[in-house]
């Protein structure tokens, strides 16, 4: 009973071979290519809007084929960008003409195969499918679509033998025996359907949880339903908390069949294109898998956690437009829709729109108080735009409600919180929430490094600090970040020798901080070193330092480290004397960096 992962490296690559998204992909040559009368103009604006998410790329690339219309390079490229844009009924026309004049492009071919078999046209579906060109991502759904045709024209033996092919590869061997299972199902062959099932669920490596499902689908509408649960239940024990597992145990209890695409022709195809797109994406082949994912939800247009996916594929290819499309189209009812709210506020905050990100998140909230993940999110939006005391609030309110909640890990909630109490001069209360992290998760680099750096820079707990610090370092020994806390820590110590042998560290693995460059530039000042010290800082002035960092970084190029010093606790006094807070006993501090202070989820 294992998830057929270990074999995602050798599917992906068995995808890759030959697939023709995947070679359209890497272009052509306009010097080789036989452009004809093209419009170049229009091809390159069309190839820089499929990069750079243009919903125009397609009607660049459709009016330089317009200009060369015996150009199938230019049209078999603006065909997959139209795919890519989820626009279903102009990559069909489009389809059309590439066939008519090349069949032997695969992914039309495919796309009128598709087409056809959504449509219910079987027999022409059929011919489609028998003249596909087999190869790379076409291996793997050929078979099973032709196996699907053939059982919806009702030939069960010819859908069988279609499979065949997949049983002579171990990796694609698993989705013959589940599809074995689900034609025959499909088909009311009920004896045959029960033992291709336990087959599929006995063997060594399943293609997915899927077959689980379907199987306790076949069972409770046989009236069989307590074996279905406990099927459910037995998958659980390996997969615990698996929504779809989840979800399909409370239908079953409720006496409803299980959702499951794989009760339809179009729906089994979209599942097994969708699970390879998924492959394709973990191999970082992000485009060729956007478009294959495409072909599942067009198969399945209302697979709700299909649409999750995709929008994190077209994410991942920073084609964040389509993206907040995809997620709109999520049903508000669906399992994933907070995911999908999650992620749409996530993609507004990433391109600097705050007040979008956080609409959301509070009309999201306004339906669904108690998601403490919700709240954790729209703390983290908070804190990353340095809007501590809200961020606070929306911790606190995730740290109250957390307690159900298996998504938001809650070390990570205090030590937030804990970010957001330090950076509003409340450290007594930023002190215990760091320490209640440690609590709960004792050896954290993260938390490790924020409270011993916190504990040194206000002169508290020195050696203690030192050895917190000096533990997260040796969890994360190539994070700058941490490896420059440990230096400022010799540093506000005293040890300028070993402090400067830390720093260097630090820069050499974040070379463009501010920061880091600011301490180093200060150690290299106390053991004499003057003109490193001022190429340190000036450094650090061309790599954006904040407002108050850079007035000070400034003065010790003037005058000099000890002098600026002087003058800059002269400012702190006078800044403390009319409650505008405190500053950093050296360098201005915004508290120590970390390289990934984000939820676990990667957030």
């Amino acid at each position: 009973m294992s998830f057929m992962r270990t074999k995602g490296l050798i599917l992906a690559t068995v995808l890759l071979s030959g697939c023709s998204v995947a070679q359209e992909q890497e272009g052509f040559n306009f010097a080789s290519a036989p452009l004809g009368e093209v419009d170049f103009g229009s091809y390159v604006a069309g190839r820089f809007a499929h990069q750079t998410g243009d919903p125009r790329a397609a009607d660049y690339l459709l009016r330089a084929a317009d200009q060369d219309p015996g150009n199938s390079m230019i049209l078999s490229r603006a065909f997959i960008t139209l795919l890519t844009d989820g626009r279903f009924d102009q990559a069909a026309v489009v389809a059309r003409r590439l066939y008519a004049r090349d069949s032997d492009n695969s992914l039309a071919t495919l796309f009128l195969a598709l087409d056809s078999l959504k449509s219910g046209r079987y027999k022409q579906a059929q011919s489609y499918i028998d003249s596909l060109r087999t190869g790379g991502f076409e291996m793997l759904v050929a078979p099973i679509a032709a196996a699907w045709i053939h059982a919806a024209l009702g030939q069960r033996d010819a859908a069988l033998i279609a499979l065949r092919p997949l049983d002579q590869m171990a990796a694609l061997k698993p989705f013959a025996a589940a599809h074995r299972a689900y034609l025959l199902d499909y088909l009311k062959q009920d004896d045959a359907a029960r033992a291709a099932y336990l087959a599929a669920l006995e063997g060594t490596q399943m293609a997915s949880l899927q077959p689980v499902v379907s199987y306790a689908a076949f069972l409770q509408g046989r009236g069989e339903g307590d074996k279905a649960v406990s099927v459910i239940d037995e998958y659980l024990k390996a997969f615990t908390d698996n929504a779809f597992l989840l979800k399909a145990r409370d239908q079953l209890r409720e006496g409803k069949t299980p959702d499951r695409l794989t009760a339809t022709p179009a729906g089994a195809v979209s599942l097994v294109m969708f699970r390879a797109a998924g492959e394709l994406d973990r191999d970082d082949a992000h485009r060729p898998a956007i478009v294959y994912a495409r072909l599942a939800s067009f198969l399945s247009p209302d697979m709700d956690d299909a649409h999750l996916r995709l929008a994190n594929m077209l994410v991942e290819a920073e084609l964040t437009d389509l993206a907040l499309k995809e997620l709109n189209k999520i049903n508000k009812k669906a399992s994933v829709y907070e995911n999908a709210q999650l992620q749409a506020a996530w993609i507004h905050h990433q391109a600097g729109d705050l007040e979008k990100a956080v609409d959301l998140l509070q009309t999201y909230l306004a339906m669904r108080p108690e998601s403490a993940q919700a709240w954790a999110t729209l703390g983290d939006i908070y804190r990353s735009n340095e809007k501590f005391e809200p961020a606070v609030a929306a911790y606190t309110k995730a740290i109250h409600l957390n307690t159900n909640d298996p998504d938001v890990a809650p070390w990570f909630l205090y030590f937030t919180r804990g970010i957001g109490y330090e950076r509003t001069d409340q450290f007594d209360k930023a002190e215990a929430d760091f320490l209640k992290s440690l609590e709960l998760n004792p050896d954290q680099a993260q938390v490790l490094n924020y409270l011993g750096y916190s504990w040194i820079d206000r002169g508290m707990n020195l050696e203690q600090g030192t050895e917190m610090i000096e533990k997260a370092v040796a969890q994360r020994p190539n994070d700058g970040f941490i490896i420059d806390s440990l230096g400022w820590a010799y540093y506000l110590r005293g040890d300028y020798k070993q402090a400067v042998r830390h720093l260097e560290r630090a820069v050499i693995l974040e070379p463009s901080d501010p920061t880091l460059n600011d301490h180093l530039g200060d150690a290299y000042w106390k053991v004499g070193r003057r003109t490193e010290a001022r190429f340190q800082w000036n450094h650090a002035l061309a790599s954006d330092p904040e407002a108050d960092q850079r007035a000070l970084i400034e003065k010790k190029l003037q005058i000099g480290l000890e002098l600026a010093q002087k003058e800059h606790e002269k400012d702190v006094a006078a800044a403390q004397t009319d409650n505008a807070g405190t500053v950093a006993m050296t360098s201005p501090s915004l508290g120590p960096k970390t390289s990934d202070q984000q939820r676990p989820d990667g957030k």
